[in-house]
């Protein structure tokens, strides 16, 4: 009855490499978690970060949005100012002031 000895030597054996797979499946299954878990931190800081930029980037655009009609705002009353009545008369009294003649004087501003 020599093959029940070796029956029982292969089941050892079949119980030993079972147990030493599962133990290394075991380990690189703890191994890949921890890899996930890390990369996950990571990947979620990265995107904590991206979306406080694009919180930024969408608040400067609001703020550029207001400056532009606020500029709007201001050229379209100096295109209104430049074409008053009242800047009619100031221009040309200037002009009656302006020297006639080659002989121009200027002021420190370089403004006659």
């Amino acid at each position: 009855m020599k093959t029940t000895t070796t029956g029982a030597e292969d089941i050892a054996s079949v119980r030993e490499n079972v147990s030493r797979v599962i133990d290394e499946t075991s380990s690189l299954n703890a191994e890949l978690a921890k890899e996930l878990i890390s990369a996950y931190d990571r990947e979620s800081k990265l995107l904590g970060g991206i979306n406080k930029r694009e919180n930024e980037i969408a608040r400067l655009k609001n703020e550029v949005a207001k400056r532009d009609a606020k500029l709007a705002s201001v050229n379209e009353r100096l295109e209104r100012l430049l074409g008053s009545k009242a800047m009619q008369v100031q221009r040309a009294y200037w002009r009656l002031r302006r020297p006639q003649g080659g002989t121009s004087r200027q002021t420190k501003g370089g403004q006659r």
